[in-house]
C-alpha cells in the first residue's frame, strides 16, 4: 500500500468532520443571528434567509449525505484503480471551500457554523496537497485542470442540493405530521 492509498481515506473523514459542525449548528445560528444578518446584509438576507429558515436539519443533512456519497465513490474508485486525478481535484475543491469559509467569517465578523472545523481541517488539507505534489501523482497542469473542473462541479452540485432541500423539508414535515395524526 502506497502513501496515496492511505491519504485518500482522509477526504471522507475530513469532509464529515467539517460538515457535522454545519449540520449541528446551522439552524440555531440562523435563528440567533437573523436580525444581525438582515441589518448587515439586507439584500443577501432577503434572498438567503427564507431558504434557510424553512430548511429542516434533516434536509440539510440529506444534502450533506449526497455530497458524502459522491466523495466516498470518488475515494473508493481512486483507491481501487490507483487513479487519483479526480480525487485530487475534488480534494483541492474541498480545500478551497474551507478557505471560502474563512473569508465568510471575516466578512460576517462573527462565528459562523463552519469556521472551527475549517480552521482545524485547513492545515491538514494543505499538508495533504503538499504531499501529493511531492509524490508527483499527477502533473501540475492535470492537478490544476481537475481542481477547476471539480470546483465548478461542486458549485453546480451545491446549487442542485439547495434546490432539493426545500422540497425534502416540506416532505419531511408532512411525514412527521402524518405520523403524529395517525397516533
Amino acid at each position: 500500500m502506497n502513501n496515496m492509498q492511505v491519504i485518500v481515506w482522509l477526504f471522507p473523514i475530513l469532509f464529515m468532520f467539517h460538515d457535522f459542525e454545519e449540520i449541528i449548528f446551522m439552524r440555531a445560528w440562523i435563528h440567533n443571528n437573523r436580525s444581525y444578518i438582515c441589518e448587515r446584509f439586507p439584500a443577501l438576507s432577503k434572498k438567503l434567509l427564507p431558504h434557510f429558515e424553512h430548511m429542516t436539519t434533516s434536509a440539510f443533512a440529506l444534502g450533506v449525505a449526497e455530497e458524502f456519497i459522491l466523495i466516498s465513490i470518488i475515494t473508493i474508485v481512486s483507491y481501487m484503480t490507483n487513479w487519483y486525478d479526480l480525487w485530487i481535484g475534488s480534494f483541492i475543491a474541498f480545500t478551497l471551500h474551507l478557505v471560502i469559509h474563512c473569508f465568510q467569517v471575516l466578512i460576517v465578523r462573527k462565528y459562523i457554523p463552519v469556521i472551527v472545523t475549517s480552521i482545524i481541517c485547513l492545515p491538514i488539507c494543505i499538508y495533504i496537497i503538499k504531499q501529493i505534489i511531492i509524490i508527483q501523482i499527477s502533473s501540475l497542469y492535470t492537478i490544476i485542470l481537475y481542481s477547476i473542473l471539480c470546483f465548478i462541479i461542486m458549485i453546480i452540485n451545491i446549487g442542485f442540493i439547495f434546490k432539493l432541500m426545500p422540497i425534502f423539508s416540506q416532505w419531511i414535515v408532512r411525514y412527521e405530521n402524518k405520523q403524529k395524526f395517525e397516533q
